[in-house]
């Protein structure tokens, strides 16, 4: 019998709803399989391993006395100075792609498996590919986008505009997308774009 799994990238700007998606599309359709990145890379900031790369890389000041990562000093460092944003991508982005493919070799040969879905923060930025039927993208105007990340993180203008601007711009993401969930209203009516989505693919 023919595996018919439906493999897609789940990607959006910060803020802009993409958790709020996945936990949708988990209600929605209970038996798909679920990459996130960000958990992925919390998991990798634990090993061995990547706490020692990214000493050597940028240098005790990104470590606590405790030997643990201080992550707000490395986002400062990432999204003040573009050399060292790609060089924390280049320590995590690696990995994040082997996990992601490791979990969709095992839900593979799962023959009930009927949908896989990898949230990918920076699906466009990274031209994450792995022969997926669709990239999905949730959106909103840049002023939502700009209000909810303020209130969320109660971050400064100035914070805010730093973690924008170190993403791609979500106008050129759109068109890159092959489908867009527009996320300017409520959760109900981000529900019912999923539901339609999932719909006319048949899985629902």
């Amino acid at each position: 019998m023919q595996h018919n799994l439906k493999t897609i990238c789940l990607s959006g700007g910060i803020a802009t709803g993409k958790s709020t998606c996945v936990k949708i599309i988990q209600r929605l359709l209970p038996g798909c399989v679920i990459f996130d990145a960000d958990t992925c890379v919390r998991d990798l900031y634990l090993e061995d391993e990547i706490q020692k790369e990214l000493t050597s890389r940028f240098g005790c000041e990104v470590v606590f006395p405790n030997g643990e990562i201080n992550k707000e000093a490395l986002r400062n460092l990432a999204f003040a100075d573009t050399s060292s944003r790609q060089e924390l991508e280049d320590v995590f982005h690696p990995r994040v792609r082997e996990e992601c493919l490791a979990l969709l070799r095992k839900t593979t040969k799962n023959k009930s498996s009927r949908l896989f879905v990898a949230d990918i923060p920076l699906l466009f930025e990274k031209g994450f590919d792995f022969g997926q039927s669709a990239n999905l993208l949730v959106a909103t105007s840049g002023q939502t986008q700009i209000e909810r990340l303020k209130n969320r993180n109660a971050w400064c203008d100035t914070t805010v505009q730093a973690v924008i601007s170190a993403q791609m711009p979500l106008g050129k993401k759109m068109i890159l997308a092959d489908s867009i969930f527009w996320n300017e209203g409520s959760v109900e009516m981000l529900e019912k774009q999923c539901r339609r989505y999932f719909s006319s693919c048949g899985l629902i």
